[in-house]
């Protein structure tokens, strides 16, 4: 999708999101999901589904704040880059000339580690320490003076400057770094410098009593999920500390975005989003590329920028296309598929852009317009351009195959695209009462619009 965005299709695209997330997320086994779509600055979805709190029966508002994790990474990217325009630092120097610990740290290769290979998890820091069971919430996060001891303990696992390797611990040096220039502490300077002003009234560097955080559920065992704690990252807030909301988010990234004017100057951003290594996207044949606080994934056509992030009952992740000006993020308390979320929402805001018809239809689709089911399965009918479509309620990519259907007249379709094992060329006939659908004979076989199906099935008292 080109930045000439077509507002009429993207405004089609999100009335089907509203309808296709929340019959998609019915079929998951996830707690709760938020979800926010925005178009330069413009909010255009803020949708939450399933529950805050199981126990509770708690349900899920777009108000609720998740564990957002790795996102803390760009705002102390952010934060650096702040610091450098002001003259007070520069990407190329030693992280040990503003930690002064590190200079007399026994790997004499700590010396030549920078903040650009800090920022772009390219120093070779060992990735959580020695004991990483904080993550498992078997201890706590480290505080400052056990992370300076074990950091005084670690040699660099790489060579610096050879590759990607992610760093929880680099980017707590680098808060300790904006700690040092700024003489405030990190959670203070990221509040005043960027969350306050761009009006994230639900951000936050870190977790506090009192604050709407949904809760965090584990992975489900003897079928059931955990609820989890919620604990304070400490020392390490500029690395996974941050709880925000879907809609603050992506207010925030498209700050980030180049031309907007807020924030950071623009070379600032191109320097954030320019790629500094690539690496294999874990679990597929991929790609994910790096850059300064930011990663950079190649999608479709598309090379979309932001982070994603993972904490204990929370799997998160923001997107955002610097061409087209949209920015997506899924959010998620358990081990929920966000970036099968937000690929699956991008790939429906291109199915409509490209399939849409600057031509006003002979027929008013709308109408026809709905979520269906039988007893074989359900049919979720959208109109685009000038054909109506089945979107996949199976799958978080809702128009990889979907079946096509053509006017015969306004209250009958013909099947002209389908699977070889489907219905090709036969009759699709609604039957409406009162203006509305009652019924539809698809290929013959009845089906009725899903409120009135679970009526049907819903069993006798």
């Amino acid at each position: 999708m080109s930045g000439n965005t077509n507002l009429g299709a993207l405004e089609q695209s999100v009335a089907f999101l509203q309808t296709w997330l929340p019959a998609r997320f019915a079929s998951m086994d996830l707690p709760g999901l938020a979800v926010a779509v925005s178009h330069r600055g413009s909010l255009l979805l803020n949708q939450a589904y399933g529950w805050a709190d199981v126990d509770r029966k708690v349900s899920l508002t777009p108000a609720h704040q998740f564990r957002v994790a790795s996102h803390s990474k760009t705002f102390t990217a952010t934060a650096v880059m702040l610091l450098v325009e002001e003259g007070r630092l520069r990407l190329d120097d030693p992280v040990a000339q503003h930690v002064p610990w590190l200079r007399s740290h026994r790997d004499p290769r700590w010396q030549y580690v920078t903040l650009r290979q800090l920022l772009s998890h390219g120093a070779g820091v060992i990735r959580d320490g020695f004991d990483t069971d904080y993550w498992q919430l078997e201890r706590a996060f480290p505080d400052a003076d056990r992370f300076q001891a074990e950091m005084q303990e670690a040699d660099l696992v790489l060579e610096n400057n050879t590759r990607l390797k992610y760093s929880n611990y680099g980017y707590t040096l680098l808060g300790l770094v904006v700690e040092g220039v700024s003489g405030q502490p990190y959670n203070q300077f990221v509040t005043n410098r960027i969350v306050e002003p761009l009006g994230l009234h639900d951000t936050a560097p870190e977790y506090a009593p009192g604050r709407n955080l949904a809760t965090g559920y584990s992975r489900r065992e003897n079928q059931r999920r955990q609820a989890l704690p919620h604990v304070s990252t400490h020392a390490m807030s500029p690395a996974t500390g941050f709880c925000s909301t879907a809609a603050d988010l992506a207010r925030y990234f498209t700050a980030h975005m180049v031309g907007s004017g807020e924030l950071l100057s623009d070379e600032s951003k191109k320097e954030m989003q320019r790629t500094a290594w690539t690496a294999k996207t874990p679990g597929t044949t991929e790609r994910t590329d790096y850059g300064l606080g930011m990663v950079i994934q190649p999608t479709g056509d598309r090379r979309l920028f932001g982070h994603s992030g993972g904490f204990p009952g929370f799997i998160t992740l923001s997107a955002a296309d610097p061409e087209s000006g949209v920015v997506v993020v899924a959010l998620t308390n358990a081990d929920g598929p966000a970036a099968s979320i937000v690929k699956g929402i991008y790939q429906a805001i291109s199915y409509f852009q490209e399939h849409r018809s600057d031509s006003a239809p002979v027929h008013d689709g709308r109408r026809l317009e709905g979520h269906y089911a039988n007893l074989w399965g359900e049919m979720l009918l959208v109109a685009v351009g000038n054909r109506m479509v089945t979107a996949d309620l199976g799958s978080w990519e809702p128009f990889t195959a979907p079946e096509a259907l053509e006017f015969v007249d306004d209250d009958t379709l013909r099947i002209v695209e389908t699977s070889g094992f489907g219905s090709e060329g036969e009759l699709v006939r609604f039957h409406f009462r009162d203006g509305h659908v009652e019924t539809v004979r698809h290929a013959g076989s009845t089906m009725w619009p899903i409120h009135a199906w679970r009526d049907r099935t819903r069993p006798a008292p």
